[in-house]
């Protein structure tokens, strides 16, 4: 019989079914008289009797277990696309011989291997196609964004300044592009345009329009000898933008607008710890877009305790020339309108940052909110370890750079997006579906609204 859980399950059940005919035994044959006192019999059935209760809560404590892994490995499986397709370390099995959940994780990740591999194996063929172009050529977003290059465009632009994800507008002048771009477009066809640098070095260039991926194609004109064409970089996933949709009830929670937010503090005192960092990562629904995250160090006015130092690493040195909260707290705002902001007890965040507004006399208005924290007592009312480790390890998700405002940010929405599926089973789908869970009474709940986390009725601060 191969599998641990299984020869656990049949060695318990042998056990306990060997105790309760042992108690049975006496008692059916007359051998067990308790008016004479405990006798051998007697004593051979109370032990048979204790052995076939033991061995029940055994199998019952197995089957929770394994039932409580197979949750685990469901939300790994769920969060696989936060992580780019692959599952946690902690379902690698570590010597010894696998158990049935590690073969089926194996399975999973296996599969998973071969469509990351099938992917890559497109990206180089492409690549080598695009790598064999003579000229030097970029592709950016409407933003500015770079999402593809080759080496003849690094070499004539600067390797050092060109990479993957950086804005083309640290290297040319904006308005000659944007200038080129809106007639190229207006036209339907490439134009040719002479780009300026930012340094006043001048760059002939065919710009052409893109339709998907929205964005433009530049060729670059000019010969750039000695250099053969070489292999193309790109990250296409740039071009990815959510949908301009906005929350509302009756939204469901997969395809919900939503920002992944964490702070870092000088303390854990709402009323008078400040901000020395804050991170945000946009969702919608269960999917991440990371190059449009934020994150800022704060210069939060005060020296930062060692302890608190000790726990997120940021050091006074670190924050004296980054920007003051009042600034960040604007940055902040824009990034939120329109989203629902999703947080592992979230209500802490927010009341930092309510503080800072009234504190520097900023408007702010609390954005409607989730915590993945209370919605995780929700799906597992007998789990008392609410931290984050606990979460994350019961959700499949991967702890990586945890006290850092983005590392936070990072498994925050891959535990949220593991728990899209758990929550529909629930039958919470929807945005008031969810607000209406997190407003249940709750020992958790009440504890944040003693330590002042909770905004006021109307949610605004700041306002003088």
């Amino acid at each position: 019989m191969r599998g641990g859980l299984r020869k656990a399950l049949f060695v318990t059940l042998l056990v306990t079914a060997g105790g309760f005919l042992t108690a049975l035994f006496p008692a059916l044959f007359g051998l067990a008289d308790l008016t004479e006192g405990i006798g051998v019999w007697a004593l051979a059935s109370l032990v048979g009797l204790a052995a076939g209760l033991a061995g029940l809560w055994v199998m019952m404590t197995l089957l929770d277990g394994h039932f409580d892994q197979l949750v685990r490995l469901h939300g790994a499986v769920l969060g696989a696309g936060v992580r780019g397709g692959t599952l946690p370390d902690s379902w690698n099995a570590r010597g010894g011989k696998p158990d049935e959940l590690q073969r089926l994780a194996g399975a999973i990740a296996a599969m998973l291997a071969r469509d990351r591999a099938d992917d890559r194996r497109v990206d180089a063929r492409l690549s080598a196609i695009l790598g064999a172009i003579g000229e030097p050529i970029l592709v950016v977003t409407q933003t500015g964004l770079i999402s593809l290059m080759n080496a003849k465009a690094a070499a004539l632009l600067g390797a050092d300044r060109l990479h993957l994800g950086g804005s083309l507008y640290a290297i040319l002048d904006r308005t000659p592009l944007i200038d080129a771009s809106g007639e190229s477009r207006a036209a339907g066809a490439p134009v040719e345009r002479t780009l300026t640098g930012v340094a006043g070095d001048t760059y002939p260039a065919r710009v052409v329009p893109l339709d998907e991926p929205d964005g433009l194609l530049i060729v670059f004109l000019s010969d750039v000898p000695g250099h053969a064409a070489g292999i193309v970089e790109h990250d296409m996933a740039l071009h990815d933008t959510p949908p301009d949709i906005a929350p509302h009830p009756d939204l469901p929670l997969t395809e919900l607008p939503a920002l992944s937010l964490d702070c870092e503090t000088t303390g854990l005192n709402v009323a008078t710890d400040r901000v020395v960092s804050a991170a945000g990562i946009v969702m919608h629904g269960p999917r991440l877009y990371r190059h449009l995250a934020y994150d800022r160090l704060v210069n939060p006015g005060v020296p930062i305790p060692p302890a608190s130092t000790a726990i997120h690493g940021i050091t006074d040195d670190m924050v004296a020339s980054a920007p003051p909260v009042a600034e960040v707290l604007a940055e902040l705002a824009e990034l939120l309108r329109g989203r629902v902001v999703i947080g592992h007890n979230i209500a802490f965040d927010l009341a930092v940052l309510r503080a800072e507004a009234a504190r520097h006399g900023v408007a702010w208005s609390d954005p409607p909110a989730l915590c993945t924290a209370l919605l995780f007592s929700f799906l597992y009312p007998r789990h008392r370890d609410l931290n984050m480790e606990a979460v994350a390890a019961m959700c499949g998700a991967e702890i990586e750079g945890r006290h850092t405002a983005f590392g936070d940010c990072l498994v925050t929405a891959e535990i949220f997006a593991g728990m899209l599926p758990l929550l529909a089973e629930q039958g919470v789908t929807t945005l008031a579906d969810a607000q209406r869970v997190l407003a249940q009474p709750s020992v958790m709940r009440a504890r944040q609204h003693e330590a002042g986390w909770h905004a006021p009725a109307d949610g605004k601060a700041g306002e003088r």
